[in-house]
């Protein structure tokens, strides 16, 4: 299955989608405050934050694609800013 057609996408999925390391998602996206506020699950968003070590990433996948299309403009704006 293509991750475009699953419902959740773990952070390899995530990574395939965007192109970008998971380095760079959390660094610049995932770990932001900003954003996550937005993303994280205990506030509503797409985002399951992992909780302890050996926990794994997960994505609501719709959601979070329409995440990455509205804020992309804002997203690597902050990039060239060393944000």
């Amino acid at each position: 299955m293509k991750p475009e057609e699953k419902v959740w996408w773990s952070m390899k999925d995530l990574v395939e989608r965007t192109g970008r390391s998971h380095v760079w998602l959390k660094e610049k996206i995932l770990l932001r405050p900003e954003y996550k506020k937005i993303l994280d699950l205990e506030n509503g968003g797409p985002v399951y934050y992992p909780q302890s070590q050996g926990d794994k990433w997960c994505f609501l996948a719709g959601r979070m694609e329409e995440f990455l299309q509205k804020y992309f403009a804002q997203i690597f704006k902050g990039v060239g800013k060393g944000a």
